[in-house]
């Protein structure tokens, strides 16, 4: 089992007031699944995404993540988990404006002990795999939306992650651009092995995945 939760509970606390994002969650993904999280806004998706992701915390309950009982590991040796196993695709693509596609892709390797040669290479690599070996130099204000996801894309698989967690990858993108990146997605997956967990609200994306987890006002219904 790549992903394991048990009894995972997310509360948010201020002073007036407490809100139940996530109650009583279990739920095991198998290694080179493509599942699907779905529910209407507000219900959780994204919190439990992010538990999964190790970018956001839970308030009670246990996870593990390739074998490893990730919730017991300090915060250093969390963030290094997280860059080596975890790629992170979302709805707006994170890219820095400032930088290149190139430079974009590099980030994750920033953490890695490789030479810049190293990282300029594999992030060559990892562009080429997605289409666009051709806007190296490029920023994003001068791509596409489609085309800033396929650099989302690549930058989540720059460090070779086996899992990738997709936050409604295609949420920004028309119908066409959408089909794009899911078919990319569907490569990763099956081409190249990786889990994959996707938040979505496209129905017809959801069921093109091996299955849909579905949550309401923060509880699993199915």
């Amino acid at each position: 089992m790549i992903i394991k939760l048990r009894d995972i509970k997310k509360v948010y606390q201020t002073d007036e007031i407490e809100t139940m994002a996530l109650e009583n969650i279990n739920l095991d993904i198998e290694k080179g699944e493509f599942v699907s999280i779905m529910g209407p806004s507000g219900c959780g998706k994204s919190t439990l995404l992010n538990i999964i992701g190790l970018l956001d915390t839970a308030t009670s309950g246990s996870i593990e993540l390739k074998n490893t009982r990730v919730t017991e590991l300090s915060a250093g040796k969390l963030a290094d988990f997280r860059n080596r196993n975890l790629g992170f695709v979302f709805q707006s693509f994170h890219l820095i404006n400032a930088l290149n596609v190139l430079e974009n892709v590099e980030i994750p390797l920033l953490y890695r002990p490789m030479s810049a040669k190293e990282r300029r290479e594999r992030a060559k690599e990892v562009l080429e795999q997605v289409g666009l070996s051709h806007r190296l130099r490029h920023t994003p204000g001068q791509l596409s939306g489609g085309q800033c996801q396929r650099v989302a894309i690549a930058r989540a698989i720059a460090g070779n992650p086996d899992i990738v967690l997709a936050d409604e990858p295609t949420g920004n993108l028309d119908s066409r651009m959408g089909g794009e990146v899911m078919g990319l997605l569907h490569d990763l997956n099956v081409n190249q092995g990786r889990t994959i967990v996707m938040v979505t609200h496209n129905e017809e994306q959801a069921r093109q995945t091996n299955r849909i987890i579905r949550l309401f006002d923060g509880h699993q219904v199915m």
